[in-house]
């Protein structure tokens, strides 16, 4: 397998897997592989025009890394809490499902905290304490459980979580963060 110097390839659009914007470019690498009486393009490689990263494309498809799935949230408190809503969004761009699951279970724990609750109580006593004190939109601590739920399942069984529980998990963790942290910084912001 040989890669070629940077040329004009078949047009891509895409959203990176590092920066999250959406893109299109046609200007990257390939590799080809060569045999005795062929050689056939297998992979291509596209640069980020926004961030300079590189992204492979084997020649099913498939984008390593991933595209970052959900949004980056405002008005987080502490960098804890964004870094790990980041590193959540990065394990789901590998397709680290199960970890995904497993950042998102911790983010409860450290958005109770953050809201008052005590450290060191059962994560079931998270989930509780963010119902009692109003940081769950109305009919919404069936889905906040899930977190919970989900989480431990990866943390303590044997079984990996699939991409479907990963993408409806930050999903479920984005909403939360935006409830209790986004929408009332920008009311603080325009107020």
């Amino acid at each position: 397998m040989y890669w070629h110097n940077v040329q004009n390839q078949p047009p891509k659009s895409y959203k990176c897997g590092y920066c999250g914007n959406s893109i299109a470019s046609e200007k990257g690498y390939h590799a080809t592989e060569y045999n005795t009486t062929t050689s056939n393009i297998i992979a291509y490689m596209y640069v980020c025009h926004v961030c300079t990263k590189p992204t492979f494309f084997n020649k099913g498809g498939e984008q390593f890394p991933g595209p970052l799935v959900g949004n980056p949230v405002n008005h987080l408190p502490s960098i804890d809490i964004g870094n790990l809503f980041k590193e959540a969004r990065d394990c789901f761009s590998v397709n680290a499902f199960t970890s995904c699951v497993m950042c998102c279970r911790k983010l409860l724990m450290n958005i109770a905290v953050t809201q008052g609750a005590e450290e060191g109580k059962n994560y079931i006593d998270y989930v509780n304490y963010l119902n009692d004190n109003n940081y769950i939109p109305p009919n919404g601590k069936e889905w906040v459980d899930s977190i919970r739920k989900l989480g431990n399942e990866a943390n303590h069984k044997i079984e990996f979580k699939t991409k479907e529980d990963a993408l409806r998990i930050i999903n479920f963790t984005e909403m939360l963060l935006r409830f209790i942290y986004e929408l009332p910084g920008l009311m603080r912001e325009s107020g």
